[in-house]
C-alpha cells in the first residue's frame, strides 16, 4: 500500500479543520500522513490545528509547518510536497470534508500506465448528500482558453457518474503521483509560485499533459467541497489573480499555431472580460502589470516546458472544447461573477 501524504494548506479556517481532518482520519486507506501548512492565520487556527494533530491518530504521522505571513497557495503547497515523503500526493483544502473511501477509490487509479493525477467528484454541501449539485467533476479547458469545473452546478447523482480521462483536476482535493510531480516541476517548483493563488491546478494539468500524464476521473470518489458556501461574489484578490494567471499560463504552455488558430474568440473573450471586470471590479485589470513585470521569468519557464514536451501542440488541442459564450455571457455581466448552485439540467 502506497504512502499518500496529504497536503493541507489552512489560513483562517477555524469552523471548517475539525470536520475537514475527521474525515481524513476516518479513511479506509491506512496508510497516510498529513502535513499541514499554516499559512500565517489571523484567528484561532493554527491552535486548533495544534490541538487536532497532538490526538493519537495523527501524532506520528503528522507536521505542522507555520509561517509568518500568508506566502500564496502555490509557495505553501510546495512548501508541504517538499516535506511529505509518499508515492502519492494529495492537496486538500480545509473546506473539503471527504467521503470514507476517497482516497482509496483515488489511489486504485494509478495501478493504470502514465495516470499522474486523478479527480473525484466533488459536490457542494451539505456533506452526505449524493444527490446535490456538483462543484468539480475535473477540469474542462476552452478554445478561448478559460476553464471551468466540469459539471458545475449540475445534479450530482445524475452526470458524470463514468470513469474516463480528463484534461485535469481540482487542486481543493487531487491526487497526484510524486514521479508526475518531480517531471513537471519547473526551477524547482511543483505548482508555480508566481501564480500566488488560482489556476495552479490548471497550470499543472497542461504542463503533465505535455509530458505524457494522464488524469484519471473517478465518479465513485466523493468529496464535498463547500467554497464559501451555495455561492459567493469573487473579491478583488481572486478577480486580480484569476485574470493575471490566466495570461502566464497561455504564455508559458501554449502553441502560437494554436493560439493564433483560435484568436478571434481569445480576443473576444478579452473584450468581454475586461469589460465585465471594468465594471465589477476595475482594479484586477491592474494585475496586467504584475505580468508584464514578470514576463522575463515567465519566458525562460517557457523554455524550459516546451523544451521536456512529449505530446504536440495538435494532440494537445483535441482536450480543448467550444466556449458556451451565451451562459458565460449571463454569469459575468447580469449576474456579476457569482457562483450559482442551480444551473439548468441540476
Amino acid at each position: 500500500m502506497k504512502l499518500v501524504s496529504i497536503v493541507l494548506i489552512n489560513f483562517n479556517s477555524t469552523h471548517d479543520l475539525a470536520r475537514c481532518i475527521g474525515s481524513a482520519e476516518s479513511q479506509d486507506y491506512e496508510n497516510l500522513e498529513l502535513i499541514a501548512i499554516d499559512n500565517g492565520s489571523s484567528d484561532n487556527s493554527y491552535e486548533v490545528l495544534t490541538e487536532i494533530l497532538e490526538e493519537d491518530f495523527w501524532k506520528n504521522r503528522s507536521r505542522l509547518i507555520r509561517n509568518e505571513k500568508n506566502i500564496g497557495f502555490s509557495p505553501a503547497l510546495n512548501q508541504g510536497i517538499r516535506l511529505s515523503k509518499g508515492e502519492l500526493v494529495m492537496s486538500l483544502n480545509p473546506d473539503v470534508v471527504l467521503e470514507p473511501d476517497f482516497i482509496s477509490k483515488l489511489a486504485d487509479a494509478f495501478d493504470e500506465p502514465r495516470v499522474g493525477s486523478a479527480s473525484g467528484k466533488l459536490l457542494r454541501f451539505p456533506a452526505g448528500k449524493r444527490g446535490n449539485v456538483i462543484d468539480s467533476a475535473g477540469h474542462i479547458i476552452y478554445r478561448n482558453r478559460l476553464s471551468v469545473n466540469r459539471g458545475e452546478g449540475m445534479a450530482g447523482g445524475r452526470f458524470f457518474n463514468a470513469p474516463e480521462f480528463v484534461f485535469g483536476t481540482c487542486g481543493a482535493a487531487a491526487m497526484y503521483s510524486r514521479e508526475m510531480l518531480d517531471d513537471v516541476a519547473v526551477l524547482e517548483e511543483y505548482f508555480d509560485e508566481d501564480f500566488f493563488a488560482f489556476w495552479e491546478d490548471l497550470d499543472l494539468d497542461w504542463r503533465a499533459g505535455m509530458r505524457g500524464w494522464k488524469c484519471a476521473y473517478r465518479p465513485d470518489a466523493i468529496a464535498y467541497h463547500r467554497r464559501g458556501g451555495a455561492g459567493y461574489r469573487k473579491s478583488l484578490l481572486v478577480e486580480y489573480h484569476n485574470y493575471k494567471n490566466r495570461y502566464l499560463m497561455i504564455i508559458k504552455n501554449d502553441s502560437a499555431r494554436y493560439l493564433l488558430k483560435n484568436l478571434p474568440g481569445i480576443v473576444l473573450t478579452e473584450v468581454l472580460k475586461g469589460g465585465a471586470l471594468l465594471v465589477r471590479c476595475p482594479r484586477a485589470l491592474l494585475s496586467l502589470w504584475e505580468v508584464v513585470k514578470l514576463l522575463p521569468k515567465i519566458l525562460k519557464k517557457r523554455r524550459i516546458i516546451q523544451s521536456k514536451r512529449v505530446v504536440s501542440p495538435r494532440e494537445m488541442e483535441i482536450w480543448f472544447e467550444s466556449f458556451p459564450y451565451r451562459s458565460w455571457i449571463k454569469r459575468h455581466l447580469f449576474e456579476r461573477g457569482e457562483m450559482i448552485a442551480q444551473r439548468e439540467g441540476a
